[in-house]
């Protein structure tokens, strides 16, 4: 059980690590024959192996591209006859990956058009008039894949919910977060004030790139407790030192970056000194984000985070 609760832990922190071997172990599967004598190993077959399994690698930064190559690439490898393996996986995880980070009417679409294409072929390929075994299975496999995403998108909706009720009753144990009962809820559109509010004594700054739009109210509220507890930290473990809040919008999320150029010298511990970061990763993958945090190699420390919101999902 400890083993893998370490496994989860690596996971969690090194997503890009966990996807790119998930990617090589398809393509290693996806070049063992499903009938020898019908499916030859050839070049074809290993291209269109390695394109299809190596799209997963981003599969989180990219969702809905990644499930359209998978899905042209197991096409094709049926129509010219050199599928192999287990080559319908790749497009059964790229369905999955939609799922957790779109709203549901784009997973289903996106689901369902793979799903026929890839039934279209196998029942082109197999030569068969009307569902076929074969066919089903494959087309079953998509949609279970599907509907596990979304119930694991529903899932970390709710409990971030959970965790943001539980936060506010906490602050009863932390009075210096006790807020007036009038202000306003948490929100990236209060960034300037909250940055303003650390910049006494403490050089702030702080950029915003792409596009920014309404995000999901469970992301909004993460994204602005991420900046906050980074900053929070940073004027308790390196107080004096320039900070930087770098927010950037992208199509499937928001990036965030705090950072800091280091204290001259150790602070004296504090009580709640080591609590930051792992409510700042709560928070993070509360909503299916990635967390990253560490020293920077020129001083000072940094910490990023991902919290996918495709621009269909904004509320």
């Amino acid at each position: 059980m400890g083993r893998l609760a370490e496994w989860r832990r690596i996971a969690r922190a090194h997503p890009a690590v966990v996807d790119a071997l998930l990617a090589a172990a398809l393509f290693v599967a996806g070049l063992l024959p499903v009938n020898p004598p019908e499916a030859p190993l050839s070049l074809a077959a290993v291209l269109l192996a390695a394109i299809g399994s190596g799209a997963l690698a981003v599969r989180r930064r990219h969702p809905l591209p990644v499930l359209a190559v998978t899905t042209v690439t197991v096409v094709l490898a049926q129509l010219a006859g050199v599928a192999r393996g287990p080559m319908v996986l790749t497009v059964a995880i790229a369905a999955y990956t939609v799922a957790t980070r779109a709203d549901r009417r784009t997973a289903a679409v996106a689901g369902l058009v793979g799903a026929l294409a890839v039934g279209a072929a196998a029942i082109a390929t197999l030569g068969v008039v009307g569902p076929d075994p074969a066919v089903v299975v494959l087309l079953l496999w998509i949609g279970v894949a599907v509907a596990v995403g979304d119930a694991v998108r529903s899932r970390r909706a709710y409990v971030a919910v959970l965790a943001e009720g539980a936060r506010r009753a906490e602050r009863t144990l932390r009075p210096e977060e006790a807020r007036a009962p009038t202000e306003p809820a948490p929100s990236l559109n209060r960034l300037d004030a909250l940055v303003e509010g650390f910049s006494t004594g403490q050089p702030v700054r702080w950029t915003v790139a792409g596009q920014p739009r309404p995000l999901p109210t469970e992301v909004d509220v993460a994204a602005y407790r991420i900046i906050q507890e980074s900053l929070t930290n940073a004027h308790r473990h390196a107080p004096g030192a320039a900070v930087a809040v770098r927010l950037r919008y992208d199509p499937d999320g928001v990036a965030i970056e705090v950072r800091d150029t280091g204290a001259e010298k150790p602070p004296s511990p504090e009580p709640s000194a080591g609590l930051g970061l792992p409510r700042i990763r709560e928070r993070a993958e509360a909503v299916g984000g990635t967390f990253t945090a560490g020293p920077r190699p020129d001083g000072g420390w940094s910490v990023r985070a991902e919290l996918p919101a495709a621009e269909e999902q904004a509320e």
